[in-house]
C-alpha cells in the first residue's frame, strides 16, 4: 500500500488487514459456467451469453458507487429507487421536453447527483446511519417514481431514445465494452491511486484517518453522489431497453448489490472490496438466475436461493473479519 495517503508506513500486521480477499468468486463463476454448459445445450449460445453479460453491464453502473461506499463501511439502500429514477426522468425529459437520449441522461444524472450529495452531507455532518438515511431516500424517490410513471402510462420513449442502448461495437453492445473498460480502470485506481486508496483506510478505521489528514467525510459525500448518479445512468439504460419508464425497473436491486459485492469479497464492515470482483459477483448472480430459469425453477424459489446465498456470504464475511481483527 502507498504511504502517501496517510503519511506513515504500515507494519506487516496492518498490511495483512488490507488483504482484499481471495478470488473465490472467479472459481464459483467458472464452476457454474461449466455446469450449465454441460447440462444445457443452449447455454453457450452467443445470444444467451450476450444477454447475461448485457444485464450485468447495466446493473454494473449501480454497483460502482455501492462498492465504493461498502469499502468505507457505508450502505446505499437507495440504489434501486435511483435506478428507476433514471428511467422516470428520462421519460419526462424525452416525452415532455423532446430531449434526445444523451442530454436527458446527463441531466438526470446531475439531478441524482444533487440528491446523493445531500444524502452524503446529512450522513457525515450529523453522523447519521447511512442505511437508515438512504432507506428514507429510497422511499421518497420510489413514491415520486410511482407518481410520475403512473402519469406516463402507455407512453413509450421516442424511437431514437429506445435505440440508444442497442448500438453495438462489432457484435457486442457498447454498454458491455464500457463496463469492462470502467471495471479495469477503477480496479487499477483502487490499487494505485492515493485518492481511491483512502476508501480502504476510511473503512478500516474512520477515527485514525482523521489523525493522518484524510478528509474522510469529503470522500464519503463524493461517493454518495457518484452512487446516485451512476445508479440513475444504469436505470436510464435499462429504461431504453424496456422502451418505457416502468416501476419494476430497479426492484430489489439493493439486495442484488449487497449480494454481489459481498460474494465478490467486499465486507459490510468496511475495509475490503474490489470493482472487478463486484462485477464478477453480478455475473455469478445473473448466470445463476439464467440457469435456474432454464431449469424452470419457480421465481419464488429463485428468491429463496439468492437469499440463502446472501446469508452464507455475510456469515463468511463475519468469519473473515473476525479472523483478521
Amino acid at each position: 500500500m502507498s504511504t502517501a495517503a496517510t503519511g506513515r508506513k504500515l507494519n506487516e500486521q496492518e498490511k495483512k488487514k488490507f488483504d482484499f480477499g481471495g478470488w473465490t468468486i472467479v472459481y464459483l463463476t467458472l464452476i457454474l459456467f461449466v455446469f450449465l454448459s454441460l447440462t444445457r445445450s443452449t447455454f453457450l449460445n452467443f445470444n444467451n451469453i450476450h444477454s447475461i453479460v448485457f444485464d450485468v453491464s447495466v446493473d454494473f453502473f449501480a454497483i460502482i458507487g455501492f462498492t465504493f461506499l461498502i469499502i468505507m463501511g457505508e450502505l446505499d439502500m437507495s440504489v434501486g429507487s435511483m435506478f428507476c429514477f433514471g428511467g422516470t426522468l428520462m421519460g419526462i425529459f424525452c416525452n415532455t421536453y423532446n430531449m434526445s437520449a444523451g442530454p436527458a441522461i446527463l441531466l438526470a444524472m446531475v439531478i441524482a447527483g444533487v440528491i446523493g450529495f445531500i444524502s452524503g452531507y446529512l450522513i457525515t455532518k450529523f453522523r447519521l446511519n447511512s442505511m437508515m438515511v438512504t432507506i428514507g431516500v429510497m422511499l421518497a424517490v420510489k413514491g415520486y417514481n410511482w407518481m410520475m410513471i403512473t402519469r406516463m402510462t402507455g407512453r413509450q420513449l421516442p424511437r431514437e431514445s429506445r435505440s440508444f442502448v442497442m448500438n453495438k461495437i462489432g457484435n457486442i453492445s457498447w454498454v458491455i465494452v464500457l463496463m469492462l473498460a470502467v471495471a479495469v480502470i477503477l480496479e487499477i485506481l483502487l490499487n494505485k491511486s492515493r485518492f481511491f486508496k483512502q476508501m480502504y483506510y476510511v473503512g478500516h478505521n474512520m477515527e485514525t484517518t482523521v489523525l493522518y489528514g484524510i478528509r474522510a467525510n469529503r470522500v464519503k459525500i463524493i461517493c454518495f453522489a457518484v452512487s446516485a448518479m451512476l445508479s440513475t445512468f444504469g436505470g436510464a439504460l435499462m429504461t431504453c431497453r424496456v422502451k418505457a419508464p416502468n416501476v419494476t425497473v430497479g426492484s430489489n436491486l439493493e439486495v442484488t448489490m449487497i449480494t454481489a459485492a459481498v460474494i465478490g469479497g467486499a465486507s459490510i464492515f468496511g475495509g475490503r472490496g474490489s470493482m472487478v470482483r463486484s462485477m464478477l459477483g453480478l455475473l455469478f448472480i445473473y448466470t445463476l438466475r439464467n440457469g435456474m430459469t432454464a431449469y424452470r425453477i419457480d421465481s419464488y424459489v429463485q428468491q429463496i436461493i439468492l437469499g440463502v446465498i446472501l446469508i452464507l456470504a455475510i456469515i463468511a464475511d463475519i468469519r473473515i473479519t473476525a479472523r483478521k481483527a
